[in-house]
């Protein structure tokens, strides 16, 4: 009997206490301002595949800056096409685990297809209160490099040879950079990682000079002919 008054008389204590933390969290969950989420972009325009940002353009490059006045806060990003990817520190974000986080960390985005991509970003503080934001990303489709080149005589001093400059360097490559200028002699290859290239003809008549590109992301472009009459 004893016990059972015992027990009486210990149950509501235990529930004004738990009554009164709950109205403390509440006070400090209601008195806490939203956790802040930003971004450095209001989107992100990137091209397709570029992993490594080779070009050196930077645009894959994004911070995100964080603000609560607990410090605690957790990021979390999820993309339900599965094609994008937000790198840091070489971990994918994307529809992984949230991510401990202070007042801001830099990140770079990449795609794996051509589209327009919305991304959800949840910021959660450690009381629970959450920030939501879309992060919006362009990504294009990789455009070929367009070749263009023109020949002139260099030398023709030597009976039999005729020394010409192919220059390249009109090459045009709108949305990233020029890695090979493939030359072609009358069919035969010759690769260079500039756009001038010399040869030596001893034949004169007309000789069939042709060229591609290899881009930065190891895609070559289509093959201009052009001809050059040796005399």
């Amino acid at each position: 009997m004893k016990k059972i008054i015992k027990y009486n008389f210990i149950y509501p204590f235990i529930l004004l206490l738990a009554t009164a933390c709950s109205d403390k969290y509440q006070s400090l969950y209601d008195a806490a301002p939203t956790p802040g989420l930003y971004f450095s972009k209001d989107s992100v325009k990137i091209r397709e595949k570029d992993y490594f940002n080779i070009s050196q353009s930077n645009n894959g490059k994004l911070s995100f800056y964080c603000k609560s006045a607990n410090t605690q806060l957790n990021l979390q990003l999820t993309d339900t096409s599965k094609n994008i990817h937000i790198l840091y520190r070489g971990t994918d974000l994307v529809n992984n685990g949230p991510l401990p986080v202070m007042d801001s960390i830099q990140v770079f985005c990449t795609c794996d297809t051509p589209g327009i991509y919305a991304v959800d970003c949840l910021l959660t503080d450690r009381l629970g209160k959450v920030s939501e934001k879309t992060l919006l990303i362009v990504c294009k489709a990789n455009q070929p490099a367009q070749p263009d080149f023109f020949a002139s005589l260099v030398d023709n001093s030597i009976t039999q040879n005729w020394v010409y400059q192919f220059n390249a360097s009109a090459s045009k490559k709108t949305d990233g950079i020029i890695l090979q200028y493939h030359f072609l002699i009358n069919g035969v290859q010759y690769d260079s990682n500039s756009p001038f290239f010399n040869w030596t003809f001893h034949a004169n008549g007309p000789q069939d000079i042709g060229l591609f590109l290899t881009d930065d992301l190891g895609v070559n472009s289509d093959t201009l002919h052009k001809q050059i009459l040796i005399q």
